[in-house]
């Protein structure tokens, strides 16, 4: 494809991505957006997005890099930028589900609205996934029913428009739905955390009431008249009034709050009902927006409507997920949770596998629950009796510091919920053995690296800055304990076997350069020798994905891990100084490293006095008078 030629469907950008079809447009801050398939990753989907927008195309060039190191299961993972056809081009992964702006269409459909209990787990999911952006600084921008996608594998919300997302403090991007978004938002104030909570709580309040969020009044509790109004208990009644509240001794500031204030609300007693609504029939590439689309009932969708429905997958797997909660009886859950932590073992009579006392009468959502964390044990092939002495310590552990409302059965559940989505990022060899791992299955990639002049102490803090998204809090360095531990080592598993290790010897007087490659997701180990008396003056160059640590000879840190840059060691560092960079991109990328040894002053040593070969004032000798 030349830059000046339009870009349209079969397209080939970067000789490897061919353009499918327009999911969206009109959107500045997302700009048009594109199914298209990787043609060097086995014609696998992916999305791009096509920013034309200056002011769209600068941001999120600045925060393109900071989304490619980000990991989280409901946030797609974000990939190449390039620039074609004077536009921006950024990748994403493909989310394959329905968002749940389709949801609500199709229970609308059927004259049915989501119910309390679906609404109340949606919240707790998705919380998750807001805590983390905000944790980095970030606030999404753009939350409402057609951003949110209920992805097909395993039913968690998704996160997919990332067009918005910025920095705390900044300007709020202008766009956002009127009546989902505060209307500090809308006026373009500094953006804050609180806006997404408020765009959550109307979210909540849309799938509640199936009305659009402009004919609800989310400040006003009195004034909610339909039905399901009437099934709020007062405690999630008074959640969603503190989600939509604009004055900010009311409202909630961090996500965190909002999930402890979940996390004591009951379930209902009513059976949740999941009706199987006649949704109509779409054509595949009926997602272009810039066509008007009928449906098979005869009704000409809306531009908005249109707009959902290219916002990612396709109406099917609302059919398919429909069908199955209709086919799940609790029967099966129940029989699930009735088995052992291994599945050759005799059912418990004690406790169940997520480690409860059985009861003899639970809530439909609380069973609902124990169901879908069964079925994604099952799947997972996790251990159970060690994935519920994890969870009993982490709810342990905040308790503790405070950061829980409740130890009740509700947490412990919400709990679990977060730790399966970290432990689905490790592989399934790995994740099987958890709970059965110990030292000798990563010691001997340790002695490995230890053979090549590596110190112990930085394999461990390499291994626990590679453990950070498993492990938040890694205890400086060291090795935590269990059940923890298991985790400490599976990610040792990982990261030590994609190490390599490059020996350089810095040389007295003279500059040594390097050029290296550090794999995608990857680090390089650097020893160098510095000659004795010297002192070692360092630079290293890549790209913003890459960071550094600088370690003595002893494995003591020198420099924490920060940005790649120039420094000058003292002589006390000894030799080899250690080196670790480390690649938060999504492809391989070359480091620059270059060194120079200068040799440190020597003290002064004391100048001794010669004496004149003739003295000037000789000295007659006693006996012979002589001079």
């Amino acid at each position: 494809m030349t830059e000046s030629s339009p870009a349209a469907e079969g397209t080939v950008l970067e000789e490897r991505y061919r353009l499918i079809r327009v999911l969206a447009s009109g959107e500045p801050a997302q700009g048009t957006v594109w199914l298209a398939r990787d043609g060097a990753n086995g014609e696998i989907p992916v999305v791009l997005h096509q920013l034309e927008d200056p002011e769209a195309r600068a941001r999120l060039q600045r925060l393109w890099p900071l989304f490619r190191s980000m990991s989280h299961p409901q946030i797609p993972q974000c990939g190449d930028q390039f620039t074609e056809a004077d536009s921006l081009w950024l990748v994403r992964t493909w989310q394959e589900g329905a968002s749940y702006g389709q949801i609500l269409r199709a229970r609308a459909a059927a004259q049915q609205t989501l119910s309390v209990d679906e609404v109340l787990q949606l919240l707790r999911q998705l919380l998750p996934a807001l805590s983390f952006l905000h944790g980095r600084g970030l606030v999404h921008g753009h939350l409402d029913l057609d951003t949110v996608i209920r992805r097909q594998s395993d039913g968690l919300p998704v996160l997919i428009a990332l067009g918005a997302v910025q920095f705390r403090g900044e300007s709020a991007v202008l766009g956002a739905r009127v009546g989902v978004a505060p209307e500090a938002q809308l006026q373009g104030d500094p953006c804050e955390a609180w806006m997404d909570l408020h765009a959550l709580g109307a979210l909540a309040l849309g799938l509640l009431s199936g009305q659009p969020p402009n004919a609800v009044d989310t400040q006003t509790a009195s004034s909610w008249s339909w039905p399901q109004a009437q099934s709020l208990s007062n405690a999630f009644r008074t959640v969603l009034l503190r989600l939509l509240s604009n004055d900010s001794q009311q409202r909630f500031s961090t996500a965190q709050e909002v999930v402890q204030a979940l996390a004591v609300i009951p379930a209902s007693t009513a059976p949740v009902e999941t009706p199987q609504p006649q949704l109509p029939t779409l054509e595949a590439d009926s997602a272009s927006t810039d066509q008007p689309s009928v449906q098979a009932s005869g009704r000409r969708l809306s531009r908005a409507e249109l707009r959902a429905q290219g916002a990612e997958g396709n109406l099917w797997p609302v059919v398919l997920v429909l069908a199955l909660s209709a086919v799940i009886g609790s029967g099966i859950g129940w029989y699930l949770f009735a088995r052992g932590a291994s599945g050759d073992r005799a059912p418990s009579t004690q406790r169940d596998v997520i480690g409860r006392t059985p009861q003899t009468a639970l809530p439909p959502l609380e069973r609902d629950q124990r169901q879908q964390l069964s079925s994604r044990l099952r799947a997972l092939q996790i251990n159970r009796t060690w994935f519920q002495s994890l969870i009993d310590r982490s709810l342990t552990l905040r308790s503790a510091a405070g950061s829980v409302g409740s130890t009740n059965e509700t947490a412990w559940l919400a709990l679990a919920q977060e730790w399966v989505a970290r432990l689905e990022q490790l592989p399934p060899g790995v994740r099987r053995r958890l709970g059965s791992l110990g030292d000798a299955d990563w010691q001997q990639q340790e002695q490995v690296l230890v053979a090549q002049g590596i110190s112990p102490r930085v394999v461990e803090q390499l291994v626990s800055a590679a453990a950070r998204d498993l492990l938040p809090g890694d205890g400086e360095g060291q090795p935590p304990r269990e059940p923890f531990r298991q985790l400490w080592i599976a990610s040792a598993m990982q990261s030590l076997k994609d190490v390599s290790v490059e020996q350089v010897s810095a040389r007295s007087a003279k500059a040594t350069n390097r050029s290296m490659r550090v794999a995608a997701g990857g680090a390089r180990l650097i020893t160098i020798d510095v000659p004795t008396n010297h002192q070692l003056v360092l630079g290293i160059n890549g790209t913003p994905l890459m960071a550094m640590t600088v370690f003595d000879a002893a494995g003591e840190i020198l420099q924490e891990r920060g940005p790649l840059r120039v420094l000058t060691l003292p002589q006390s560092a000894g030799s080899p100084i250690q080196v670790l960079v480390t690649n938060a991109g999504m492809s391989s990328a070359l480091l620059t490293l270059a060194c120079r040894a200068d040799p440190t002053e020597l003290p002064q040593q004391p100048r001794l006095e010669t004496l004149p070969e003739v003295d000037p004032n000789p000295v007659p000798d006693s006996a012979t008078g002589a001079f």
